[in-house]
């Protein structure tokens, strides 16, 4: 193509660019190809070996396979791997970019080698949580040792132990993060695979693509391995193949900590490595808080929840009891981590745009983790808060801690609004040191008389919160009264002094009382979310009114025999202003005559009285229950005469 006076544009590559491409790229395919290869090949033999010496998975609750598996597939993994490296590394390629090479695969190996025979030992005969966490922390320690280093902490180097010692941190959570995902046919494998390849396209965009070949080296062998691990599968990879990747991905990943900001290179490589960082984390603080909660029982009781006690509470269990097939559950994850992968190359190539790019990332995983996937986790860490304010050994604290969170929420709102909406002074502290008598102390003192530090907070009732909050603006218009006094003058200053002070100080003050209540009812609807179930039951309540939010209120209790674990579908009442309107968290369905349709569109197994009514009605929802064949019952509370000789029957409350 000619431009009329100009040279010509070229636009179809000469056969010498093509060679040079091809030669550029021909390694990366034979390198994958023999990663595949060879661990395809060998995975028949290692499966052998390991059902003739009995190496084998055992199905159980934690275990979703049917029949005894083979395991320690992952040695197979790592001979393809090693095998590819040797490929990469033997054959004279065209010269290539990166940190890759002879020195550095033999540190790599050395390494890994070390984490292989803890592998292969845990895999034949077992081998404790501690003794497999020594052996992680050696293997990354290897590591250290041959130079690698974490990179800088927002542009500062830092000192030689801590460096050292956030690569191994690094490193061995990567190895339990993959360690704990692999208990599904293929997840861990086809994980790797994408988070592999979100590596490789980071060290792409970044000119240093020969870092990348152990990646593909890695891509190769899994996919080799997944042949025989998708789904039904006819071996594991056990602690040798998932321990391995996980070393792998985050000896690889290091390298990608110096490529940009601090903030960035952190960013990336845990949004490609998502999923297992994700769950890893969630295992860590799901456990943590259980040990905390099982730290508050009475001497005696027996429990065995830690750090290193396994459960049934990962991702990949939690879709599962969901009722999605073995399939579902790993496409959902590979579908997961692929997107967290899309989101971590855009923020590498497009660095102008990266904060908006991860503050939308940001926002929705915030809300797909708290509407799904740390149900569990916040609602222990709801009853774990809530069981410390209930602790009677706190009270004391808690009396202390009140007054002195009033005093420092008025004074930092004085502070606040004198150094931000009022004319600078020279001697800012000393001024604001002789505004407090003025500002807080009648407020403090009002509440001090008042019975505000004498309440139970936790066991407030809503007039007690507003008698605070009408103690507070109180005790807030004597002290603009006193300000107006002394400097009529500055009328507008005061006033405005005293509305911003409200609405600094007054949200803080009521809101730590307030709290509580709020959690409390957060647990309720987490533990409603997570323990509830069409397999349990679902229910309608019929009644809207206090009745109604008593029963919810006693649900909600740790201790509670009414909750079951049946779902609550919604409410059922008679008023028809109510309907299609939300009451107590829970929609109104309809009114009585609407039972019939709610009970078919629902699936509803169940309803319970919450209300008191007429015998003509409850003759009319007996009759509609016993026709649908739904579970009747009617939650009562009373009182009732105790002593000698009592014989009045309970009266109804």
């Amino acid at each position: 193509m000619n431009d009329e006076g100009g040279a010509d544009l070229q636009v179809v590559p000469t056969d010498a660019q093509l060679i040079h491409m091809f030669s550029v790229f021909s390694k990366y395919i034979v390198v994958c190809l023999t990663g595949l290869v060879v661990t395809f090949l060998l995975t028949p033999l290692v499966r052998s070996l390991a059902l003739r010496f009995g190496i084998v998975d055992l199905p159980n609750e934690r275990r979703p396979h049917k029949r005894p598996t083979a395991r320690g597939g992952g040695l197979a993994v790592v001979l393809g791997v090693q095998a590819a490296c040797l490929v990469a590394l033997a054959f004279p390629w065209h010269e290539f970019q990166g940190e890759f090479d002879f020195h550095w695969w033999r540190s790599y190996t050395l390494a890994s080698l070390v984490l292989v025979i803890v592998g292969i030992i845990d895999d034949i005969r077992g081998l404790t949580a501690w003794s497999k966490l020594a052996g992680q922390v050696v293997a990354a320690t290897l590591i250290c040792l041959s130079g690698t280093t974490f990179g800088k902490v927002f542009g500062l180097g830092l000192p030689p132990m801590l460096d050292s010692a956030l690569v191994i941190l690094w490193i061995v959570t990567l190895i339990n993060a993959f360690n704990l995902i692999d208990g599904l046919d293929g997840l861990a494998s086809g994980l790797a695979i994408i988070s592999a390849a979100g590596l490789c396209g980071i060290f792409i965009l970044g000119k240093t693509p020969g870092d990348a070949l152990v990646l593909v080296a890695l891509i190769g062998a899994c996919l080799g391995f997944l042949r025989y691990n998708f789904h039904p599968a006819t071996i594991f990879l056990g602690d040798t193949g998932s321990m391995f990747i996980g070393f792998t991905l985050g000896v690889i990943s290091l390298q990608t900590f110096t490529k940009s900001t601090f903030v960035l290179s952190l960013t990336i490589p845990m949004l490609v490595l998502g999923v297992p960082i994700y769950d890893a984390l969630l295992a860590v603080w799901r456990r943590s808080v259980r040990k905390l909660l099982n730290g508050n029982r009475a001497e005696g009781t027996k429990h065995r929840d830690g750090l290193f006690q396994p459960d049934l509470e990962h991702l990949h269990h939690r879709l599962l009891k969901a009722g999605m097939s073995t399939r579902r559950v790993a496409t959902v994850l590979f579908g997961l981590n692929s997107g967290l992968v899309a989101v971590g190359l855009l923020i590498t190539a497009f660095h102008s745009h990266a904060a908006g790019i991860f503050l939308i990332a940001l926002l929705a995983g915030v809300n797909v983790l708290m509407r799904q996937l740390a149900v569990i986790e916040l609602r222990d860490t709801g009853k774990a808060f809530l069981a410390g304010l209930r602790r009677p050994t706190h009270a004391t604290a808690k009396a202390l801690a009140y007054p002195v969170w009033d005093m420092m929420c008025m004074a930092g709102a004085l502070a606040l609004v004198m150094r931000l909406l009022e004319p600078p002074s020279e001697n800012f502290w000393h001024t604001w040191f002789l505004e407090l008598p003025v500002w807080v102390t009648p407020a403090f003192s009002l509440l001090t008389i008042s019975r505000v530090y004498i309440t139970v907070w936790n066991r407030a009732r809503p007039l007690d919160v507003l008698m605070l909050v009408f103690t507070l603006q109180t005790g807030l218009l004597l002290s603009l009264g006193i300000a107006l006094l002394i400097e009529p003058s500055l009328a507008i200053q005061w006033c405005v002094r005293a509305i911003v002070i409200s609405g600094l100080s007054n949200p803080a003050i009521v809101g730590v009382r307030v709290a509580y209540r709020f959690i409390e009812e957060l647990v309720l609807y987490f533990r409603s979310k997570s323990e509830g179930g069409a397999q349990k039951g679902r229910i309608v309540l019929y009644g809207a009114g206090g009745r109604c939010q008593l029963f919810l209120k006693e649900r909600g209790f740790n201790d509670s025999r009414s909750f079951d674990g049946r779902e609550i579908a919604g409410l059922i009442d008679d008023q028809p202003s109510l309907h299609a309107q939300w009451v107590y968290g829970y929609v109104v369905l309809g009114g009585a005559k609407d039972l019939a349709r709610i009970i078919a569109r629902h699936r509803i197994t169940g309803i319970v009285i919450t209300a008191t009514l007429s015998s003509e009605a409850q003759t009319a929802v007996q009759a509609l229950a016993l026709r649908e064949g739904v579970h009747l019952t009617e939650w009562c509370f009373g009182e009732r005469e105790l002593g000698s000789g009592a014989t009045q029957p309970a009266s109804r409350v």
